[in-house]
């Protein structure tokens, strides 16, 4: 499995190899060495498998837009014409990771849609 490690030192992203290690020492590529950590996140908390699957297949569009430095916002454009929004959003700008603010925005408008549209995919 591979997994992205962000330098908490330049904000690189490092595509690695991931065997089951619970710590990985990472060089990106300016050279900055660190711990990566690895935490198992559940991808999809609160959606079932089947729901989430007929979700995703409804989607025609995904757009991403980055409101500030650290707010993130993305939108989800239904076939039926439905659009849900989801935001992410950190308290330190420090702290902002464009990768990661996309994916809880997306699994944040995720779950705003499986509560709008949750008739449909039955």
């Amino acid at each position: 499995m591979f997994i992205d490690s962000i330098c908490p030192k330049c904000g690189e992203i490092s595509h690695l190899e991931h065997k089951g290690e619970e710590i990985l020492i990472v060089t990106c590529k300016n050279d900055h060495i660190y711990d990566h950590i690895v935490t198992h996140y559940p991808r999809h908390v609160g959606i079932k498998d089947d729901k989430r699957i007929k979700l995703e297949e409804m989607i025609v569009a995904k757009k991403f837009h980055q409101m500030s430095d650290k707010t993130t916002i993305c939108l989800l454009i239904f076939e039926n014409g439905y659009e849900i929004e989801g935001r992410s959003t950190v308290r330190d700008v420090k702290d902002f990771r464009t990768v990661i603010g996309k994916d809880k925005a997306y699994e944040q408008a995720l779950k705003r849609a499986i509560v709008a549209l949750g008739p449909l995919l039955t």
